[in-house]
């Protein structure tokens, strides 16, 4: 390998870890919001806007309930086994 392709190879490799820090930083601003907009809502609130949020996601065909479900089967073994239930019960409400 020439010096010049090593050089390229190694611009790419930044310009790649400078994207993936940018988005990382975008989805914590998109996590913070979404902690703003929801931390004062009691559980009957909570629940009302994520029914609202699926059924606009189903209408418009963006809803992937697999995708969901890996989402949660990812977090359940940080949850104590009443939490799990709860999470559980709530997943099988959005089917």
């Amino acid at each position: 390998m020439k010096f010049s392709e090593f050089k390229s190879t190694q611009k790419k490799e930044v310009k790649n870890q400078t994207a993936n820090t940018e988005t990382q930083n975008s989805q914590t601003e998109d996590v913070e919001k979404l902690f703003e907009k929801y931390k004062d809502m009691d559980s009957n609130s909570l629940m009302g806007e994520l029914l609202k949020n699926v059924d606009r996601q189903k209408n418009d065909g963006s809803f992937d309930f697999e995708k969901l479900q890996s989402q949660i089967n990812q977090i359940l073994p940080y949850l104590t086994d009443e939490q799990q239930k709860y999470l559980m019960t709530i997943l099988s409400q959005l089917k």
